[in-house]
């Protein structure tokens, strides 16, 4: 029997790609091979700049690789335009079908939250009067056991002091198991199974709320902010005017720029 190998997945994206890549190639040739013949003049050009004559020259010359880039970039926007359509009618399609199912799984887990909530809450309730039972029986054992033990004056009272005792520590023991159970986390209070193998419990994080921009203390979360989001609110202050700021150091600087 003949059985071929199927295809692995991405096989088909895989060949697309190639195909893509290939059609853009030759569609653009004239592009690359001018931004090749740019970067070989590049390669010339002089490690310092010594004159306005050369500086003309090389004015002229980024001016060139300017068209170019921007030629190069204009031909990536028109050939990428198609493609993202196409993503954006994938995208919506799916999204049809994702988001409302993403939105009634949050409406059912709010309503599964207050449940399991109330679940663990009356398993801790129950869970603490046993652990209460059991330490006044522990101490009514210990009570017992020391009157056992001042009354023990034969065999048969000795024998007695002797099981009270071994009640007392019974006792204790089943208290400190109660208490533990009394302690357990929400998850194993709330733990609910269902028949298709899912299993519900609450899972305890540390959430905030009623966050005040004016009043937030920035100073303990200096560590915790990127590098890249300082960077960004330093300029946001030196676009808004802002010229001296502690930490940073905020200058004129130059650029070469040619139009």
């Amino acid at each position: 029997m003949n059985i071929e190998t199927p295809a692995t997945l991405g096989h088909n994206s895989g060949a697309m790609a190639d195909s893509l890549r290939d059609d853009l190639t030759e569609k653009h040739a004239s592009t690359r091979a001018r931004a090749a013949e740019l970067l070989a003049a590049a390669e010339r050009v002089p490690a310092t700049i010594d004159s306005d004559d050369l500086a003309g020259k090389v004015g002229d010359f980024i001016k060139q690789i300017t068209a170019c880039t921007k030629a190069a970039d204009a031909a990536r926007v028109a050939e990428k335009e198609p493609h993202l359509a196409a993503g954006r009618v994938v995208d919506g399609f799916f999204r049809a079908i994702i988001d409302p199912l993403d939105t009634a799984k949050k409406n059912i887990e709010r309503r599964l939250t207050t449940y399991l909530r109330e679940k663990a809450e009356a398993e801790r309730r129950e869970r603490e009067r046993i652990a209460a039972e059991e330490r006044a029986k522990a101490e009514a054992a210990r009570r017992a056991a020391e009157e056992a033990e001042r009354k023990a004056q034969d065999e048969k009272s000795l024998q007695s002091a002797i099981e009270a005792e071994a009640a007392r520590k019974q006792a204790e023991a089943d208290a400190e198991t109660a208490r533990k159970a009394s302690e357990a986390k929400a998850a194993e209070l709330s733990r609910s199974r269902g028949d298709y193998g899912s299993v519900a419990s609450l899972r305890t994080y540390w959430d905030f709320a009623d966050l005040d921009r004016a009043a937030l203390d920035l100073e303990t979360l200096r560590a915790h902010i990127p590098t890249d989001a300082l960077e960004k609110a330093v300029r946001s202050f030196i676009k808004a005017g802002g010229r001296e700021l502690r930490g940073v150091r905020i200058f004129q600087n130059t650029q070469a720029a040619v139009r």
